[in-house]
């Protein structure tokens, strides 16, 4: 009498189409990190450009900038986060070494702000 037997070669072509297909949310993040780019002008605004077919722009001025932090990680990678005097905030993603460059601009910042004239009040207590 024959016998049927399940046969495990099935396997191979689905785990070739597993392996194929988890590229692709990797591609999409390489496409999207590519096309972010930062620029400071040494001042007070940071740029940041995204987009692929339509350009988007975001300007932040660090004149306004309550608090600047920068947090790295290796899962996500570094990310800066500007909060505003009004509360906006600001997540700036794919920096590298975020951190000293968020003292970095706290830094620039502060001392172009007390070159120009502004006070910053702050309580002591």
């Amino acid at each position: 009498m024959p016998s049927v037997q399940k046969d495990w070669r099935a396997l191979i072509g689905n785990a070739c189409w597993s392996w194929i297909l988890c590229w692709i949310p990797l591609a999409f993040k390489a496409v999207i990190i590519g096309t972010t780019n930062y620029r400071f002008d040494n001042a007070y605004t940071l740029t940041k450009e995204t987009g692929v077919i339509t350009k988007r722009t975001e300007n932040v001025d660090l004149r306004r900038a309550k608090m600047i932090n920068g947090e790295d990680s290796p899962f996500t990678g570094g990310v800066i986060t500007i909060v505003e005097n009004s509360g906006r905030e600001y997540r700036l993603p794919y920096i590298k070494n975020a951190r000293n460059t968020a003292v970095s601009l706290r830094n620039i910042a502060e001392e172009n702000s007390r070159r120009a004239g502004d006070v910053r009040n702050v309580v002591i207590n």
